[in-house]
């Protein structure tokens, strides 16, 4: 069986959560028997994973041209996967015209409506606005596939109960760890300084380190020794991020970590000060598979853990957040019972075991009779009808107009 997944951009896992999303569900596939293909538009990066030393093939492909289509029929996927919403609009119609019977599958990572709307109304200080126009396009995009992988539960109620999604074409699929993925802790004496991480593409990681440098920081060196330091790492840092670099303020921006795991391994405590977002968050993950406890917002905590699995009451409040991070970092039982929260909560809800089976057997179930699936979903019948053909009829515009400049 062949499978095709289309990415917007070639999977960094040492960048973004996405990425190690992204990877980890195509081992998965591929321990289904599935032969992976991964296709993009984009441009290929130094910092990509490497896909063919993986057993997996690659493939450049272009958006907005037939030359897709005569490539799609000669692979002839069996399943095909989108990485974006977007990618959906831009291929969906294409494999839905050319292999209506393929089953297709979108991948979230988060709700980006739901994302969205949140900044909004943070920025606004306004209400959330979940009827968007991000949400138009995105809940569209999932009732046009079969099934649609979901990292939060948070999310798939909104899809249920806001925006009327069947519940038989959402599946939840949170990050899924390994013992592997673990490694060696290194003890409480062994580590020093807070820690950030998180790719600056993020808008929410933007904002967090803009906060942490006019509100947390100056708070939380109330409740700290002199000499701790705030460390902050991630990908692809603007300007605006790097001219917050002020050693003799104690805060570092350290730019791309090569491994994130060590990185995090020699700090003692990890920071994720969230103020909107959606989705499980990987930098938190990541503290607990280094074994390093992690304060963290509401928004933060959303869809990784309750309270009482935390250890502790996720806070906005300045004041509040620092006396948590102080306490984790100065008192050693309290550090140690987040350390082993965190590893609690890993084994619970995020291991490989507790979801692979289910997964394959769901996707076996839809493959094997993809009609049947598809059959009770009107909703998907009547936009795959009146298909809201903007996509498609926009692309074929593109491509004509830019066949006309070439041959001019």
């Amino acid at each position: 069986m062949h499978l095709l997944l289309i990415a917007k951009n070639w999977p960094e896992p040492n960048s973004t959560a996405a990425g190690r999303r992204t990877l980890s569900l195509l081992d998965l596939l591929a321990q289904a028997g599935y032969q992976i293909h991964i296709a993009s538009a984009a441009e290929p990066t130094p910092f990509q994973a490497p896909l063919e030393t993986l057993g997996y093939s690659s493939h450049r492909i272009a958006i907005n041209s037939s030359s897709f289509d005569d490539w799609l029929v000669t692979l002839k996927p069996d399943l095909v996967i989108f990485d974006r919403f977007v990618t959906e609009e831009q291929f969906g119609w294409r494999i839905n015209k050319l292999l209506p019977h393929a089953t297709t599958i979108l991948d979230t990572s988060d709700l980006h409506c739901l994302r969205l709307a949140r900044e909004k109304a943070f920025k606004q200080n306004s209400a959330i606005d979940l009827n968007n126009e991000t949400a138009v396009r995105e809940v569209s995009s999932i009732l046009r596939c079969d099934l649609t992988l979901m990292i939060s539960k948070v999310e798939i109620e909104l899809l249920i109960n806001h925006f009327s999604v069947p519940p038989q074409q959402l599946y939840y699929l949170p990050f899924l760890i390994t013992e592997s993925d673990t490694i060696q802790s290194k003890p409480y004496q062994q580590r020093e300084h807070l820690v950030v991480f998180g790719g600056f593409k993020h808008s929410p990681n933007k904002d967090a380190v803009h906060w942490l440098k006019q509100s947390l920081w100056p708070e939380l060196k109330k409740h700290l020794p002199k000499q701790v330091e705030l460390h902050i790492y991630g990908a692809y840092a603007d300007h605006a991020i790097n001219q917050l670099h002020n050693p003799s303020e104690r805060f570092f921006i350290k730019g791309r970590a090569k491994n994130a795991l060590d990185s995090m391994n020699n700090y003692r405590v990890n920071l994720a000060p969230l103020r909107f977002g959606a989705g499980q968050k990987g930098k938190i993950l990541d503290g607990w598979l280094s074994g390093t406890p992690t304060i963290t917002t509401p928004i933060g905590a959303e869809a990784m853990a309750e309270a009482d699995e935390l250890g502790y009451w996720p806070s906005n409040e300045p004041v509040e957040f620092s006396k948590q991070v102080s306490q984790a970092y100065l008192d050693i039982e309290h550090w140690q019972d987040l350390q082993q929260r965190g590893q609690k909560i890993l084994d619970n809800q995020f291991h490989l075991n507790l979801h692979a089976n289910a997964f394959k057997q769901c996707l076996a179930t839809i493959t094997a009779d993809t009609n049947n699936h598809r059959q009770p979903l009107f909703l998907r019948q009547l936009i795959w009808q009146n298909q809201l053909r903007a996509s498609e009829y926009m692309s074929r515009w593109i491509e004509l107009k830019n066949r006309i400049s070439n041959e001019q």
